[in-house]
């Protein structure tokens, strides 16, 4: 009798953990989604404590776990086959338990509002030079795609299986070679030179580093990202300096998906492949008007997706 009574007290137990951690997992989203409109509420202790978190977070808690106690049959079944399923894909190589991670992950990342689309002030004038900066983006020669397919490579291999595709984790991977490796050099004065990518890319036997203006970081990201497959975009811009003198500023976007895709990428960016240069930055992004998402790929940041220089437009190249 008592070993039935134990027997019947674990089953209890274990149905209890499995109800509470069930309603973890569904209160974070829900939690995240609405407590930021939630007004403070402090107590009066110490210097003052704030419980308006605690207090949401505990009823969205007890509402799903009445919920699913209520409804625990049908829950039990539905989780089971959901691992079930999951776990038969995962052998036979498609969704696994680390995609499902990443993407409860990167939803609530999204949920957080760290992305944000910029508003731009859209001249569309002209682009100026075209033909030579499209005569120096020699994204065929064999040198350029010989570097392109080193460093598309080299990092983050160990994410391609949870990215939106593997060529986004080789567009990220390139960002990281180039940006680490430029050192700014200006034009002479008063002139515009637009070096081929190729005999940019030779500076590395020298030091290993790249150098050159705005122009040629472009140039050379472009051919780059262009040399694996990636879609690239070259944008002119106006920046207004601290004594009102305005410069002009070439800087490349890159094609990385839709709005679901800049979710995880975002997520993956900010947690996983750039911690610590994007720490307590957001993620910035255009938006076309085919709802295409364009990473900024500039190098006044560390990390892709660093902020704008200038909310103005001037004109824009798609290579």
């Amino acid at each position: 009798m008592s070993e039935n009574r134990f027997i019947t007290q674990l089953k209890s137990s274990f149905s209890g953990l499995f109800i509470s951690i069930l309603s973890i997992f569904f209160t974070i989203p829900v939690f995240v989604t609405f407590y930021k409109y939630l007004p403070q509420i402090t107590i009066p202790i110490g210097k003052g404590l704030r419980i308006d978190h605690f207090l949401l977070f505990s009823l969205i808690f007890v509402l799903f776990y009445i919920l699913i106690h209520q409804f625990f049959r049908v829950t039990y079944s539905l989780v089971l086959l959901f691992f079930l399923g999951t776990s038969i894909s995962s052998l036979l190589g498609f969704y696994d338990f680390s995609n499902l991670y990443f993407d409860y992950a990167s939803m609530l990342y999204r949920l957080n509002e760290q992305t944000i689309s910029f508003e731009f002030e859209e001249k569309k004038d002209p682009f100026s030079r075209e033909a030579l900066i499209v005569y120096a983006i020699d994204y065929n020669n064999p040198k350029v795609r010989e570097v392109a397919s080193n460093w598309a490579v080299k990092n983050f291999s160990e994410y391609q299986s949870v990215m939106p595709d593997y060529k986004t984790t080789h567009l990220l991977s390139i960002y990281k070679e180039v940006r680490n490796r430029w050192e700014y050099v200006f034009d002479p004065k008063d002139e515009d030179l637009y070096v081929k990518a190729s005999n940019t890319l030779k500076l590395l036997e020298q030091d290993g580093k790249l150098k050159g203006d705005c122009d040629d970081y472009s140039i050379t990201m472009a051919a780059l990202i262009k040399s694996v497959g990636g879609e690239v975009q070259l944008v002119r811009t106006l920046i207004t300096n601290p004594d009102s003198t305005v410069t002009g500023h070439l800087y490349p976007e890159v094609k990385i998906g839709d709005k679901k895709d800049l979710e995880k990428i975002a997520f993956l960016i900010k947690n996983e492949l750039f911690p610590e240069e994007s720490k307590n930055k957001a993620i910035y992004y255009y938006i076309d008007k085919d709802e295409n998402i364009w990473l900024n790929f500039d190098y006044f940041d560390w990390y892709p997706g660093g902020k704008y220089p200038s909310k103005v437009r001037v004109s824009v190249l798609k290579v």
